[in-house]
C-alpha cells in the first residue's frame, strides 16, 4: 500500500512537472505573440506575424497552433495534419482555455501516440484574439513515470517509510518552483516583460528557471526592438509626408509662381526618391531578419569590380573638390558574395564619406592577407566619439553633429552590417573624435574566400 502511495504522487508529480513546463512555455509564446496576431486580425502587420511565427519555430520545441477565436487556422508546425485545414474542431483544451485561461487534454493524435494538448488564450489589451495550442508526445513523461516506479520498487522494504517521506518532499520541490515558473509567465503574459526568477539550485528546476529567463530577456529585447523600429519607421516617414502635403497644397494655388512651382516639384521629387531608399532599406533589413535573403553568386575579378564600382564615386567625390585615392592589391581572391551586395555595401559606405566629408579626401583601401580580405574606406570628415561609435550600426540612429544637417535616414550602416553578417563578415567603424574623420573596415576571414591567391604588390 505504501508502494503504490509513493508511486502515485512520484507519478502525479512528474505529470504535473511535464504539463506545468508546457503552460511555462504556452504563456510565453502567446504573450509573444499577442501584438503582431491583434495586427494581423486587423489586416495589417502580415511582416510582423512572419517574423513571430519564424521566432516560433525555430524558438520552440513543440509542434504549435494558431487559431483565432472562431478557431480559424492561422499557422500551424509543418507536416502536422493541418495544410488543409481552414478551421479545428472544439477540442476540450479549447473548450476549458475558453473560460479559464488555459486548458490541456491527453488523447491519442494522429498516429494514435497519447499526446498532451495544452490550450493558452492570446489576450491583446485585455481582449482574447484566440488561442494557441502546444502539443508534446506523453511517451517522455511515461517513461520518466516507469523509471521512477522501477527506483521505487528497487528500494528495501525498511526504508519505505522514508522514501514515502523523499517523494513527498521531492514532489513539493518541483511543484513549488514549477508553479513560480507559471506564476511569472502569467505575470509576463499580463505585460510584465522584466519579469525574472530567482535561481536557488542548479538541478532541472534551476536549468529550467535559467531557461525561462533567458526566454523572457530574448523576448523583451524583441519587443522593445519591434517597437523602437515601428516608432523610428514611422517618426522617418511622417516628415518627408507631412512636406509632400505642405508642397502639394501650395501646388494647387493658381497664382504661384513658376519659380516657386519649379522648386516644390523639384523638392517633392527629392523627398520621394528619399521614402523609396528609406522603403528599399526597410524591406532589405526584413528579408535577412526572416532568413529569406539569399545570395549564391560570387565576385570572381574583384580588382575589375571594385575599380566598377569606385568610378562613379572618384567622379562624384572631384564634384565636391575631394581628394579620391585607391590603394588595391593585385591579387585580390574571388569574394563569396553578389556583386550587387559588394556594390551595396560600398555605395553605402561611400555615400557617407563623401557626404559627411567638406574637405580633404577620401581613401579607399583593399587588401588580403593571410588573415582574410580587408576593404577600408577613410575620409577626413565629421568623424564621431567613442561613445557614439557604440550606436553607430543600430537601425535609424544618427549622431548629433549631423542630425538635422545632413540628409539621411540612418539605416546605411545597419543594411551594411546585416549583409556582411549573411558572408561571415563583419565592419568595424574607427575614429579620433568629432571632426576628425573617420575609418571604416569591412573583413571577411579567410574560412569564407573562395579561391585564395598568393599575396601580391600593390598597384600604384
Amino acid at each position: 500500500m505504501q508502494f503504490f502511495i509513493a508511486g502515485r504522487q512520484l507519478q502525479l508529480a512528474t505529470l504535473e512537472f511535464y504539463q506545468h513546463h508546457l503552460e511555462t512555455d504556452g504563456l510565453l509564446v502567446a504573450a509573444t505573440f499577442a501584438e503582431p496576431l491583434g495586427h494581423y486580425l486587423e489586416g495589417e502587420g502580415e511582416e510582423g506575424i512572419g517574423r513571430t511565427l519564424a521566432m516560433i519555430q525555430q524558438e520552440v520545441g513543440h509542434n504549435y497552433l494558431i487559431v483565432d477565436h472562431n478557431y480559424r487556422v492561422v499557422g500551424y508546425t509543418a507536416d502536422t495534419g493541418y495544410e488543409h485545414i481552414d478551421r479545428v474542431d472544439e477540442t476540450p483544451e479549447l473548450v476549458e482555455a475558453r473560460s479559464e485561461r488555459i486548458g490541456a487534454d491527453i488523447r491519442p493524435n494522429q498516429s494514435g501516440q497519447d499526446t498532451l494538448y495544452l490550450a493558452v488564450s492570446v489576450l491583446y489589451e485585455g481582449d482574447s484574439l484566440g488561442y494557441l495550442v502546444l502539443s508534446e508526445p506523453m511517451q517522455p513523461a511515461y517513461r520518466e513515470v516507469n523509471q521512477r516506479y522501477i527506483e521505487l520498487a528497487g528500494a528495501s522494504l525498511p526504508v519505505l517509510g522514508l522514501v514515502i517521506a523523499a517523494s513527498l518532499w521531492i514532489s513539493g520541490t518541483i511543484s513549488r518552483p514549477v508553479q513560480s515558473l507559471r506564476n511569472s509567465a502569467m505575470l509576463m503574459a499580463k505585460g510584465a516583460l522584466d519579469t525574472r526568477i530567482q535561481i536557488t539550485s542548479q538541478d532541472e528546476v534551476g536549468q529550467l528557471a535559467e531557461t525561462f529567463n533567458y526566454m523572457a530577456g530574448q523576448i523583451e529585447s524583441l519587443m522593445k526592438t519591434q517597437r523602437s523600429f515601428v516608432s523610428n519607421a514611422a517618426h522617418e516617414l511622417r516628415t518627408p509626408l507631412m512636406m509632400l502635403k505642405l508642397r502639394a497644397e501650395a501646388l494647387a494655388e493658381e497664382t504661384l509662381p513658376t519659380a516657386e512651382r519649379d522648386l516644390y516639384l523639384r523638392e517633392i521629387r527629392q523627398e520621394i526618391d528619399h521614402m523609396a531608399e528609406l522603403v528599399s532599406s526597410l524591406l532589405m533589413l526584413a528579408r535577412i531578419d526572416e532568413g529569406r535573403y539569399q545570395q549564391n553568386r560570387v565576385v570572381t575579378d574583384t580588382v575589375s569590380t571594385l575599380y566598377d564600382i569606385l568610378r562613379n564615386w572618384r567622379i562624384e567625390a572631384e564634384k565636391r573638390a575631394l581628394k579620391f585615392d585607391i590603394t588595391m592589391d593585385t591579387g585580390l581572391p574571388e569574394l563569396p558574395m553578389s556583386p550587387n551586395d559588394l556594390r551595396l555595401i560600398l555605395d553605402n559606405l561611400l555615400a557617407n564619406a563623401i557626404k559627411y566629408t567638406s574637405e580633404g579626401s577620401i581613401h579607399v583601401k583593399a587588401a588580403y592577407s593571410q588573415k582574410g580580405f580587408a576593404l577600408e574606406v577613410q575620409d577626413t570628415g565629421v568623424g564621431f566619439t567613442p561613445e557614439q561609435s557604440v550606436y553607430l550600426f543600430e537601425r535609424f540612429y544618427r549622431s548629433e553633429q549631423v542630425r538635422g544637417k545632413f540628409a539621411g535616414n540612418g539605416l546605411g550602416l545597419s543594411v551594411v552590417k546585416s549583409i556582411l553578417q549573411q558572408y561571415g563578415g563583419q565592419v568595424e567603424a574607427q575614429s579620433k573624435g568629432i571632426r576628425q574623420g573617420a575609418t571604416f573596415t569591412v573583413t571577411l576571414p579567410l574560412s569564407q574566400l573562395a579561391n585564395p591567391v598568393t599575396h601580391l604588390t600593390k598597384e600604384p
